[in-house]
């Protein structure tokens, strides 16, 4: 063959974009799965640290993290299931040994007194699978709708859908490795949020190629930083759903009303509390933790509670996620957030944030959000009807942490310093700090109160509960 012919033959395969030049993303995950190993299962190990997101001490700043001592993750592909096994350096929030399970749509952890139902875990956690290096590969190939681009350097971008929402995109280097592996999920309070894992340092583990070192942030900020020691290719991984969790559902949404002064009513009913106080001209609900769901819920109890008034004000004790989840539902519903002022501007754009993945109702119909900033006390006055909102001091949960006062019925609300257990429970042999701290700031304040009504825990107590909880420190 002469150079003309080859030349020829050259210039036509460039223009006709032969797979030869410009491969497709199947050739592309092809290559990575003969590189990397193709496993059933998988099993690694290791150590570094979890984050606990939306849980900063100050707004915007990183989740605090928690180291582990060891970090075990068992993957079967074809099950489509997983274990994540934690054992963190001091005893944390859950425990200080954690371990979370997740096969098809059943989730559970295993509690000391068995497995505890968590089916509304499931989705994140089987998206979890198919954001690993080999789970990305398997489900990108599976999926019969991934698709090639070229990114920066050159690098391989292959996109896919995963569980029918989720866009996941692959980043895949020169030597056939998966280094990046991002999507976008839906959080109440950051509505669209991005999730990305990095994996580098990849080394042989019994033929089958694995990162050394992974990073995965949530919001931008990091959630695991991982050094990983040990892999077990092909492992045993045959994770059945105990009965319990086979016959679990995710359970309604419930608000139990109780009245506790004139004008004022609990709403309980699940892990996180709010309250709905009766304005001579509008309702004013203290917390609105979780989500939209649990949000919409409390809306709904509180109109029928203190009907024919429109919700002016939703008051948030701190900015953690579980308690302000349900702040775009309240801007959707044209309430003024209180808040103190260091969130105002972090909740300014959090409340316009887009949420296309869980379209919620601010996101169908947005309106501006209306945030009153409190530096040291907020007092509300209508009518009769008086409130006081103070900042506190020296709370290590929170540096922003607010109390709600109503001095006509003397009762004070607070979250997560103190959260009364069942009725005359054993006393714990040590209390959490913050008890006490809560107690020195209503001295501090000279505040006149009765009856302390936690966010957590069993409801309104009277304050000699909370000062018999501290007395053990003495």
């Amino acid at each position: 063959m002469n150079n003309k012919l080859v030349l020829a033959i050259g210039v036509s395969l460039a223009m006709t974009g032969c797979s030869l030049i410009s491969p497709d993303a199947n050739s592309v995950l092809s290559s990575a799965q003969k590189a990397m190993g193709s496993v059933k299962t998988i099993q690694y190990s290791g150590t570094g640290n979890n984050a606990f997101f939306g849980q900063a001490l100050t707004v915007g700043k990183e989740w605090p993290r928690r180291d582990m001592t060891a970090y075990t993750r068992t993957i079967n592909y074809d099950q489509k299931s997983a274990s994540e096994d934690m054992m963190f350096a001091q005893p944390v929030f859950g425990g200080q040994h954690q371990n979370t399970q997740v096969s098809g749509d059943k989730a559970w952890t295993m509690g000391p007194n068995g497995p505890v139902p968590q089916i509304a875990q499931a989705e994140a956690r089987q998206l979890q699978i198919w954001l690993s290096p080999h789970g990305f590969v398997k489900g990108a190939m599976d999926s019969g709708n991934a698709t090639l681009k070229t990114g920066e350097g050159g690098q391989k971008q292959v996109t896919f859908m995963a569980l029918g929402k989720y866009t996941v995109t692959g980043t895949i280097d020169g030597q056939d490795m998966v280094t990046k592996v991002e999507t976008t999920i839906g959080d109440p309070v950051l509505g669209d949020t991005p999730v990305v894992a990095t994996y580098s340092d990849y080394k042989d583990f019994n033929g089958v190629k694995f990162p050394t070192k992974i990073l995965q942030t949530q919001g931008g900020l990091p959630v695991y930083d991982l050094t990983i020691t040990g892999v077990q290719p092909n492992a045993a991984a045959d994770l059945a759903v105990p009965g319990p969790v086979q016959s679990a559902s995710i359970p309604p949404v419930k608000v139990e009303s109780t009245k506790v002064a004139d004008g004022v009513w609990f709403l309980g009913g699940g892990s996180h509390h709010s309250l709905a106080l009766d304005f001579n001209d509008y309702i004013v609900i203290i917390e609105g933790p979780l989500n939209e769901q649990r949000s919409m819920a409390v809306l709904a109890e509180a109109k029928k509670l203190i009907p024919n008034k429109p919700v002016k004000y939703v008051i948030n004790t701190h900015h953690h996620f579980d308690h302000s989840g349900g702040l775009r539902t309240y801007v959707a519903e044209g309430a003024t957030i209180v808040t103190n002022e260091s969130n105002k501007a972090y909740f300014e754009k959090t409340t316009q944030a887009p949420a296309t993945i869980a379209p919620d109702a601010q996101s169908k119909n947005p309106k501006p959000a209306v945030i009153e900033g409190v530096k040291d006390k907020f007092v509300l006055k209508n009518g009769n009807r008086s409130l006081e909102v103070y900042a506190t001091q020296g709370d290590t949960h929170t540096d922003e942490l607010m109390v709600v006062y109503l001095p006509a019925s003397r009762i004070l609300v607070e979250a997560d310093s103190y959260s009364p257990g069942p009725p005359n429970a054993p006393l714990p042999p040590t209390v959490p700090p913050n008890a006490t701290t809560l107690y020195d700031n209503i001295q501090r304040l000279k505040l006149n109160v009765a009856t302390i009504v936690g966010i957590h825990g069993r409801g309104p107590v009277p304050i000699a509960e909370l000062r018999k909880f501290i007395a053990k420190r003495s």
